[in-house]
């Protein structure tokens, strides 16, 4: 049984509540450039983000920052109510850079992960998630600017919550031989991924047959053990092609990459852009960032 519940979206934002209750896992191969705001109200849920598998519990606030690997999984029943809201930069970075001490990119970056909730915070964010769509989709006079105050109230509350170490309660992250073995996996590739890796390599380091990692690890990233590697070289090579003067060749060697035409092609299918072609087209968006700080220090 799938039941959506509420579906609405306005520029830059879509907030969605759907209940499952059959085996439900997110499609393969999941990231996307925008943020993301998972909230459970009913069921369990493993949670995957980055190299690390949460079991996320009801009431429980989930952040996905931009660009990173994330999947859900089944976890104890398959009934499941959730809600989700997915964020573009803009119209809202520009928006909350107003309130100086709120950023949106800084937000996500700090907090990704989860947060779980009390019983009477669930209740205080299950009625704002609920007053946020319902202002998409009743749309009264002045209904933009309340949807942005919503959202800041949301986040407002989440580093509040983060900082109070008497309300605060650490995530639960799960605890079964599989989503073990893949975290410890994942996370020696996110801090070694310029090296050269291989699955054969990686079977030997942690102990398990070739077959057994391919499997258990596709289950719960989404995403290939080779495809995984590629991934977080290209974010790498996206950084470099930003913020330092290293050309193309350079950079594709610095990452590992065995020749510049296989980065060129890898780094197109995860971007949909030539590395020359990111470079130019992103550059000029940080060199206004770049000329205030020189005027700053000077």
């Amino acid at each position: 049984m799938r039941q959506i519940v509420f579906e609405e979206s306005l520029n830059g934002i879509t907030i969605d509540r759907i209940i499952r209750d059959y085996e439900y896992n997110m499609p393969t191969k999941h990231f996307h450039d925008e943020y993301e705001v998972y909230y459970l109200l009913e069921g369990e849920r493993y949670y995957f983000i980055e190299h690390q598998t949460y079991l996320v519990k009801k009431g429980s606030l989930v952040f996905v920052n931009r660009g990173q690997i994330h999947k859900t999984g089944l976890a104890g029943t398959s009934y499941h109510d959730r809600i989700l809201i997915e964020l573009k930069e803009e119209p809202f970075a520009s928006f909350f850079s107003f309130l100086g001490d709120l950023s949106l990119k800084d937000f996500f970056s700090k907090h990704y992960g989860v947060l779980e909730l009390e019983e009477k915070d669930q209740r205080r964010i299950e009625r704002l998630l609920i007053s946020l769509a319902t202002e998409i989709q009743s749309k009264p006079i002045g209904y933009e600017l309340s949807v942005m105050m919503k959202l800041a109230k949301l986040l407002i509350f989440s580093i509040r919550c983060k900082a109070d170490s008497n309300a605060f309660i650490p995530a639960t992250t799960a605890t079964t031989a599989k989503h073990r073995k893949v975290d410890e996996v994942a996370s020696y590739i996110v801090n070694n991924c310029t090296k050269p890796i291989s699955l054969d390599a990686l079977s030997k380091h942690f102990f398990v047959s070739k077959c057994y990692l391919s499997r258990i690890f596709k289950e719960v990233t989404g995403f290939t053990v080779n495809e995984y590697i590629n991934i977080h070289r290209v974010q790498k090579a996206q950084h470099l092609l930003l913020y330092s003067e290293s050309n193309i060749s350079e950079i594709s060697d610095q990452l590992g990459f065995e020749s510049i035409t296989y980065f060129e092609r890898v780094f197109k299918k995860y971007t949909e852009s030539s590395p020359l072609k990111y470079r130019k087209q992103n550059k000029k968006e940080i060199q206004p960032i770049r000329t205030k700080k020189a005027e700053l220090v000077e």
